[in-house]
C-alpha cells in the first residue's frame, strides 16, 4: 500500500506533466496518421490518372497533348511520383519509335532523376531505365556513355547488362571478350528465350 500511496502522491504532484506528455503523444500520432493517409490518397489519385492514360494509350495513336495534361496533373499532386517515371518511360518508348532518340534520352534521364530520390524498393525500375539508355547510346554509337552507365549496380537485370556489355565489345571487335560476357550472361539467365537469344549472339561471333 505504501508503494501505491507513493505513486498516487507522485501523480498528484506531476499531473500537469503527465497531461502534457499524453497530449504531445496523441498529437504526434495524429500528425503521423494525417500525413500517412494524405500520402496514400496522393498516391491513389496519381495512380488513377496514370491508369486512365495507360488504358487508353496506343502507340499508333499517341496524343502528346493528352500526355502533357496527365503529366502536369500528376506533377501537381506529387512531383516525385513513381507514376511520373512510368509516364516518362512510355513517352521515351514513343520517342524511340519516332526516331527521336535525344528526346527519349531526356525523358529517361528525368525519370532516373526522380528515381534517385526513391529507396531501394524501385531499384529494378532504375535498372530498366539504365538498360534502355544504354540501348540508345549503343544505337548512337556513344559507347563511352553506355559504358559509364554500367558503373551503376545491377542485380535484377544482371544478365541483360552482360548481354549489352557483350554487344559493345562485339562492336569494338573484341570478340573473345564479348564471348566471355555472353557466356557470363548465359550463366546468369534463367529465361529459356533469353538463353536462346544469347546463344544466337555467341554463334554470330564465330561467323
Amino acid at each position: 500500500m505504501n508503494f501505491l500511496n507513493k505513486i498516487y502522491v507522485w501523480i498528484l504532484n506531476n499531473y500537469i506533466k503527465l497531461i502534457t506528455f499524453f497530449f504531445i503523444l496523441v498529437l504526434s500520432y495524429g500528425t503521423y496518421l494525417y500525413f500517412y493517409f494524405s500520402a496514400q490518397k496522393k498516391d491513389k489519385d496519381a495512380g488513377d490518372l496514370f491508369l486512365n492514360f495507360y488504358n487508353s494509350y496506343s502507340s499508333s495513336d499517341f496524343s502528346e497533348q493528352e500526355y502533357k495534361i496527365i503529366l502536369d496533373e500528376i506533377s501537381q499532386i506529387d512531383d516525385a511520383s513513381i507514376y511520373l517515371v512510368m509516364l516518362k518511360s512510355i513517352y521515351a518508348a514513343q520517342s524511340v519509335e519516332n526516331s527521336d532518340l535525344q528526346r527519349a534520352l531526356t525523358e529517361l534521364s528525368n525519370a532516373r532523376e526522380i528515381l534517385s530520390k526513391k529507396g531501394n524498393d524501385y531499384s529494378f525500375l532504375r535498372e530498366i531505365i539504365d538498360l534502355r539508355m544504354v540501348n540508345i547510346f549503343i544505337h548512337l554509337e556513344d559507347l563511352d556513355r553506355a559504358k559509364n552507365i554500367f558503373k551503376n549496380t545491377f542485380t535484377t537485370y544482371q544478365a541483360n547488362k552482360l548481354i549489352l556489355q557483350g554487344d559493345i565489345l562485339a562492336i569494338e571487335k573484341k570478340f573473345d571478350e564479348a564471348k566471355r560476357k555472353y557466356m557470363d550472361a548465359l550463366q546468369s539467365s534463367e529465361n529459356d528465350t533469353q538463353k536462346n537469344f544469347i546463344n544466337l549472339k555467341i554463334s554470330n561471333l564465330t561467323e
